[in-house]
């Protein structure tokens, strides 16, 4: 009787308990109380300066309206948003100069009269009065300006925002089918704004630098304050500060400047140049670098998977991306090891191939006076330099070199005797295999490497292989990108992490950033999103 009135209170407290967590995951996203503007205009300034991070693109002016006697006032605005002739001609000229031509009368009068202070003297059309602060930085994020006025408890919206319109690049490196055609472009202030479009937050943090001594190029460094961690950023700044040459060419050349393993193959940094792939990663707690003069942004912390997931993951079904993605990975391995295997079985290991096949290559090998090594090094470079040959010549020129002197060289190449028809293969499939992998700068890494294993493969056969395939692990495991593992979420394995970097799960199944990278704000999204038919909502549990 004792044990079953001890396991009933049990169950009645961890029903209150299921009851309570989810009631606190549930409100996790609600608002605070809202905040109300006051009379004094110090006050006001310094509400708003609590909801806005420290940003170098947010501006506070203060001025003095010209009545009799002289009003305080403020207007607060997102530089990289505004129109600043809009600002001068609609806000700050008519409320100093244009005041200052009227006559003592009318000057003492309007001192007192905020109201006919406003409607006379402020010509844009589009003006709106706002007592909750909230509201007032939403206006702000917007692109509008927030006029505050001393002994006025209300702030005036005022649309002096820039219109950018067209005013952008069409992705060249990055391109989709269905998502937004809009990249980066050379000027930093357009991409400032077009970043500041995307993520309407009050927690976007702008700093801007100067590298160079002589060409002193503007550099700005974003990232959300509330979600990225700070010493991460920190530690950005420090290595970017120590930057002390003569002029910055180019966002590649930060990059070797403040990458974690300067000599190491693979890149621990990561480039975009679309928006919103720098908006997502942004929102996952990363820090971007725009460099002016460049449309790529350069984005830290970076781990392998970032190489293998493109935008266009995230516009069409999650089956179809967590199957591209698995064919990138999978095009990696052949890109990297197929050649060597093809040589170190046909010179060293001959009993490990079936024997039908074993005849068969024997017969295509016939008349080649080269080795496999010989034969497949022939092939890779004269691939390579058709590679590099379609990418520098114009661009329909190019693809014509690239696929036809492919097909015609190789063809010549058999018939010749050089090569064999099986080299030809493998060095096509390879090729093939290699443009799975969305982002050219990591399989430059793997394409050099492919070089270095088809030597040891000739010396060593599948000892040569193993020994470059432990280096290459001990390698990739051992990178750091400002403290982050760069092999992530492989090594530490991290279950939660592949459902996004890895796989493609839906979207409201990834609650969760990677505490790999963030070390608060984690959770980024509601739980229990999962869409259910109309009328059979799933029962929540008690």
């Amino acid at each position: 009787m004792k044990q079953s009135m001890l396991g009933l209170l049990k169950s009645i407290v961890d029903r209150l308990e299921k009851k309570t967590k989810y009631k606190s995951e549930s409100n996790e996203f609600k608002k605070d109380e809202p905040t109300y503007f006051l009379a004094d205009i110090d006050k006001n300034i310094n509400i708003l300066q609590s909801f806005l991070c420290e940003s170098d693109d947010i501006v506070f002016r203060t001025f003095q309206i010209t009545t009799l006697p002289s009003i305080k006032a403020a207007v607060v605005f997102i530089e990289s948003l505004v129109d600043t002739s809009e600002l001068e001609s609609s806000v700050l000229s008519p409320l100093t100069l244009g005041i200052g031509e009227k006559s003592l009368e009318e000057r003492k009068v309007l001192s007192s009269d905020t109201a006919a202070l406003i409607e006379k003297n402020l010509i844009n059309i589009n003006i709106s009065f706002y007592q909750q602060a909230e509201m007032a930085i939403d206006e702000i994020l917007k692109g509008n300006g927030i006029l505050l006025i001393n002994g006025f408890p209300k702030a005036i919206s005022i649309d002096i925002s820039k219109i950018i319109g067209k005013k952008h690049a069409e992705p060249k490196t990055e391109k989709v089918v269905k998502g937004p055609q809009q990249g980066f472009v050379e000027d930093i202030a357009t991409n400032i704004a077009i970043i500041r479009r995307r993520i309407k937050s009050p927690h976007l943090a702008i700093k801007a630098l100067q590298l160079g001594r002589v060409s002193k190029s503007e550099v700005k460094v974003l990232y959300l304050d509330n979600i990225a961690d700070l010493s991460i950023v920190e530690e950005l700044f420090r290595r970017l500060k120590r930057i002390d040459v003569d002029g910055i060419m180019g966002s590649s050349m930060i990059e070797e400047y403040i990458t974690d393993s300067p000599v190491n193959l693979f890149p621990t940094t990561y480039y975009t140049e679309r928006p919103d792939r720098v908006q997502a990663m942004l929102l996952d707690g990363r820090v971007a670098i725009v460099y002016d003069g460049t449309p790529f942004v350069i984005v830290i912390p970076a781990i392998v998977s970032d190489f293998f997931t493109t935008p266009e993951d995230y516009y069409q079904n999650y089956y179809f991306s967590t199957f591209n993605r698995l064919l990138g990975y999978f095009g990696a391995l052949i890109l990297t090891f197929l050649p060597s295997i093809y040589i170190a079985f046909t010179t060293f290991h001959q009993e490990m191939i079936p024997t039908r096949l074993a005849l068969s290559l024997a017969g295509t090998k016939a008349g080649v006076p080269y080795p496999a090594f010989v034969e497949a090094l022939i092939m890779e470079f004269s691939f390579e330099a058709l590679r590099e040959a379609g990418i520098r010549l114009p661009i329909h020129m190019g693809q014509a070199v690239s696929i036809v002197g492919a097909l015609i060289i190789g063809q010549a190449a058999v018939e010749a005797g050089l090569v064999s028809p099986t080299v030809v293969i493998i060095v096509a499939i390879t090729a093939i295999f290699s443009f799975t992998m969305p982002y050219n700068n990591f399989s430059l890494s793997l394409r050099l490497i492919r070089f270095i294993n088809m030597a040891l493969a000739a010396t060593l056969g599948i000892y040569g292989i193993m020994t470059s395939a432990l280096i290459i692990a001990l390698s990739l495991t051992s990178l750091r990108s400002f403290g982050v593992p760069f092999m992530v979420p492989f090594a530490p394995l991290s279950l939660q992490d592949m459902k996004d970097w890895v796989l493609r799960f839906p979207d409201w199944s990834i609650t969760k950033r990677s505490p790999h990278i963030v070390n608060n704000n984690i959770t980024k999204k509601a739980k229990n999103l999962k869409p259910s038919p109309s009328g059979n909502e799933r029962k929540k549990e008690l």
